[in-house]
């Protein structure tokens, strides 16, 4: 029974709902502006919603047993302050994913108030001063393994594409994907703080020393946004990326058990790769690969549609369109005429984003060539 109870909170844990709220919101304003930009929703599927529900549910199983095998304990108001900083996050994510930077910022404070005595005379010295160095890193080798485990499951369908008017005044596409989840983790409270006010609420002993259960709701996004390379390169990328920012926090977390004054070099290391890979892909993106741009020698296809004929025909975004049942097709009016000359077959010659020539075709729905599943600029 009081195991049931625990449970009940760790599943109905308030910040889990109000970010899955917080989700939604988002899934709302994807949906509106696709519907402005192409008059239609690019996907229509609550996928956001799916994902949210199935990370909280799986990592925070996997991610509740690495926690309490790593022996991460925390303060009552170090987790309060995170909390909040959690909320925040989850309001400000409708418009801007500041995750990373919130995380990180949150545990740098975190590592200065631990090592450098200046700090410690301020009001949050006793939430902060005695979080170890480990707990931090052991933080961050969860976060970072959800991080990867989200990524692993994306492809170019979950991308959100964004019309802009560019320098000559051709319109172009910049896409984004954003993922986001609240993993309730189990971790450790110094003390019975909690059991003395709720007599069901689980303890733990380990020595001569008492712990209490708490679930701190882990807050995990991540946005990728590129309008010059392909979405499985830029996932590529970002995986490794995300790799190698893991390894620095298992690195971390080994140095902070046996030399803790290394594990600060780390977290800074780990600071400065993100800081450098962002400037880095600024820079990448501004000078290589082509944009997904408006083009006279063809139609771009800027997205594809789930579960449609175009879908079954293996075209991606930033395709382009040459002819369509052997007619030559430069507008979006041009293609869905061409397409009305067989109502329920239609073939496509078609030029890859990297410059590649392809056939593509299939059977279309009878009379309702506008459900072909692509979209265009129109």
């Amino acid at each position: 029974m009081v195991l049931m109870k625990f449970l009940a909170l760790l599943i109905f844990n308030p910040v889990v709902w109000f970010g899955l709220l917080m989700t939604f919101l988002g899934y709302l304003r994807r949906i509106r502006d696709e519907r402005k930009d192409f008059r239609i929703a690019v996907n229509k599927d609550f996928f956001e919603g799916r994902f949210y529900i199935k990370y909280a549910l799986g990592l925070s199983i996997v991610g509740s047993i690495l926690s309490l095998l790593l022996g991460l304990k925390f303060t009552q108001q170090w987790i309060f302050v995170y909390i909040g900083i959690v909320i925040v996050g989850l309001i400000l994510s409708v418009y801007v994913d500041a995750n990373s930077l919130l995380l990180l910022t949150f545990m740098g404070v975190t590592f200065l108030t631990y090592y450098v005595k200046l700090f410690r005379n301020l009001i949050i010295s006793n939430a902060f001063d005695k979080v170890l160095p480990s707990s931090i890193f052991g933080i961050l080798i969860i976060f970072y393994l959800a991080k990867l485990w989200m990524l692993k499951e994306m492809h170019d369908g979950t991308f959100h594409p964004k019309v802009y008017v560019g320098k000559r005044g051709r319109r172009l596409i910049r896409y984004s994907l954003k993922n986001q989840s609240i993993i309730p983790l189990v971790v450790l409270i110094p003390g019975d703080f909690f059991h003395s006010y709720l007599s069901f609420w689980p303890i733990m002993s380990i020595g001569s020393h008492s712990f209490s259960l708490f679930v701190l709701p882990l807050w995990v996004s991540w946005t990728l946004k590129f309008w010059r390379n392909t979405a499985k390169e830029e996932l590529q990328v970002s995986k490794f990326n995300v790799q190698i920012e893991l390894l620095i926090a298992i690195i971390g977390a080994a140095f902070s058990v046996y030399l803790p004054l290394i594990s600060l070099f780390l977290f800074i290391v780990l600071l400065l790769f993100v800081a450098l890979r962002f400037i880095q892909r600024y820079v990448k993106m501004k000078r290589k690969g082509n944009w997904y741009v408006e083009t006279h020698d063809g139609v771009r296809v800027v997205a594809i549609q789930p579960e449609t004929p175009a879908a079954k025909m293996g075209l991606e975004m930033g395709d382009v369109i040459v002819t369509c049942n052997g007619l030559a097709v430069t507008t979006e009016a041009e293609f869905y005429k061409a397409l009305q000359k067989n109502s329920a077959y239609c073939k496509l010659r078609v030029k890859t984003y990297e410059g590649q020539l392809k056939l593509a075709e299939s059977a279309i729905f009878a009379n309702s060539p506008h459900e072909i599943g692509v979209i265009l600029f129109h």
